[in-house]
């Protein structure tokens, strides 16, 4: 037998609200390294550093837009057309959460809200008319995305508004940035859980279009900017959720993602940290691939 091969912990970059002020840091060991300067451009630990016992992470950045992809997955056993073209819409959704927020369910909808697990990238720099190569090179990273969707407005053609619902979207519980775009087409599990029965499955090895692909098509009409979160599409078919649920969204070796469920409010939803999760999964640093059963 050889010898063991070293591994190292993930480059997990994540924000949390410190006192009064949200803070960007990097998850190692535990603790949460707080960082100066720019995060796409190197940032720098500061010398602070805080314990991931008890502080709740926020989404990992602000501000940002939303692109989903529609359609995302293959069918096991089949390949895509010659002519195929992604298929994708902004989700113009204010509010969005983090790790452990929480969902409002609208008293207008006539119809269910489903949530869908998907793994998410996250632009680094512009990406104008780029090539996959370049939209490649472009990637800062990876999160867990659980796009909420009000599907009644699927059947007459307006998903754009089904997906754009106050709320109606969360991601984190951090950005993965060492993960490479080989490894996600290698496959990655994606699961969704809702009250801790398995209601979702799926993996990255089934995706339509590689990420860079996706990127490429987007930036032909959109131009990406830095901190652009792109959801990659869910497993079919996505589960139906009520008020008083718990869902939890997982990403192999990028980590979980905990919402709850809740009736509507006259306030909108909060994006402050969230709730406590449910459990805090550090993704495994061992980067070989996985067997999967499905």
């Amino acid at each position: 037998m050889g010898p063991a091969r070293a591994t190292r912990a993930p480059a997990l970059l994540g924000r949390a609200l410190v006192g009064d002020t949200f803070c960007h840091g990097e998850i190692e060991g535990g603790r949460f390294f707080l960082v100066e300067g720019d995060v796409f451009a190197g940032p720098r630990r500061s010398g602070r550093s805080l314990a991931m016992d008890g502080l709740v992470l926020g989404t990992p950045l602000a501000d940002v837009r939303f692109v989903n992809v529609m359609g995302g997955f293959l069918e096991p056993g089949t390949e895509r057309r010659a002519d195929a073209q992604p298929m994708w819409l902004p989700k113009a959704c204010n509010y969005a959460t983090g790790d452990g927020g929480e969902i409002q369910v609208p008293g207008i909808l006539r119809g269910p809200v489903v949530i869908e697990s998907e793994l998410a990238v996250v632009v680094g720099r512009p990406l104008r008319k780029a090539s996959p190569v370049e939209a490649g090179d472009a990637i800062f990273g990876w999160s867990v995305f659980n796009d909420v969707t009000a599907p009644e407005y699927g059947a007459s053609g307006y998903w754009a508004v089904g997906k754009s619902i106050d709320g109606f979207a969360s991601w984190g519980p951090w950005i993965r940035m060492d993960l490479t775009e080989r490894r996600v087409l290698e496959g990655l599990a994606i699961t969704a859980t809702v009250n801790g029965e398995q209601v979702q499955a799926g993996n990255t090895r089934l995706y339509r279009f590689s990420p860079s692909e996706v990127l490429s098509h987007v930036s032909h009409r959109v131009t990406l900017l830095p901190g652009d979160v792109v959801a990659l599409g869910t497993p079919p078919p996505p589960p139906e959720v009520v008020a008083g649920d718990r869902v939890v969204c997982t990403v192999e070796e990028v980590g979980s993602l905990h919402n709850y469920v809740v009736p509507e409010t006259l306030e909108p939803p909060s994006t402050l940290p969230g709730r406590a999760p449910l459990r805090l999964v550090t993704p495994s640093a061992d980067p070989s691939p996985r067997p999967t059963s499905w």
